[in-house]
């Protein structure tokens, strides 16, 4: 199980990474029963009898440092090379035992690699995703996992439980938005209310204002018809006065042309022209 480029993970308490070359001065940059940055010493040589090399496995799963599987199934991990050239590659190949035991493993598969044949010493980020349906039951609070490889390498811890983290922090976020949008939406509809009521005060001004000059309108308009009245009530005097003056005229011509001297009453009778008096006498 562990010749060749092979890798193991067992998913269950721990995690094992090794470089993918048998011959490879690599490992994972966090791992297990290492504290703080691996070096060189620290480098196992994997066999199907010892997954993790001279590193226990059971006595080092909970007290290590593990790195959190995404949600979707993913690990990153950083696995550095001591060497250049193909002694220091730092290509892997991925086995996962959900135990965490060691002894049941199932192919892991990788999605970004590392380099294979480096030109300097580095550090390579590596991506593999856990086998569908991975449920890692080894170490304290059964969330961690193991993934070992063929050659030099060493064992990284897994943990499951950080998977679990996103899906919460993303309700916090949702949560967060929401009331950041329903802060938007409040100051909004508030300033549109305020909007709003300030058109209304505006509209009712200008209502008033207008009615009001309408109502100065229509006195106006009073004032203009009650002056044209009084204007035709005076042309009617005047034509009044003219007709009388005419009729004096009219009816002085007629008693000099009749000659007429003592008439107590006379009425002029208007027939087409009105030019014909006509005379009634008291005896």
């Amino acid at each position: 199980m562990f010749t060749g480029t092979k890798s193991v993970l067992a998913c269950a308490s721990i995690f094992l990474a090794l470089a993918a070359q048998t011959s490879g001065h690599a490992m994972p940059s966090i791992a297990l029963g290492v504290k703080g940055t691996p070096q060189r010493s620290d480098v196992q040589r994997p066999s199907t009898a010892s997954p993790c090399g001279t590193v226990a496995i059971a006595s080092n799963l909970d007290t290590s440092t593990a790195i959190p599987a995404a949600a979707d199934g993913t690990v990153t991990m950083n696995v550095q090379n001591f060497n250049a050239g193909a002694d220091g590659s730092t290509s892997v190949s991925v086995q996962v035992d959900e135990t965490g035991v060691g002894n049941k493993f199932i192919a892991g598969t990788v999605k970004t690699n590392g380099n294979p044949n480096p030109t300097k010493v580095e550090t390579d980020k590596v991506v593999f995703s856990l086998p569908a349906g991975t449920k890692c039951s080894g170490g304290e609070g059964q969330e961690s996992s193991v993934k070992t490889t063929a050659g030099f390498g060493a064992c990284t811890v897994v943990s499951q439980q950080a998977a679990a983290q996103p899906p919460a922090a993303k309700a916090t976020t949702t949560k967060a938005a929401a009331v950041k949008a329903t802060t938007t939406t409040t100051k909004a509809a508030a300033v549109k209310a305020a909007t709003t009521t300030q058109a209304a005060k505006a509209a009712a001004t200008t209502a008033a204002a207008k009615a009001k000059t309408g109502g100065k309108k229509h006195h106006h308009h009073h004032k203009g018809k009650k002056a044209a009245v009084n204007k035709q009530a005076v042309k009617n005097r005047m034509i009044e006065t003219v007709e009388m003056r005419e009729y004096e005229e009219v009816v002085a011509r007629e008693f000099e042309e009749r000659n007429v001297r003592d008439v107590d009453e006379f009425e002029l009778e208007a027939r087409d022209d009105s030019s014909f008096l006509t005379f009634a006498r008291d005896d």
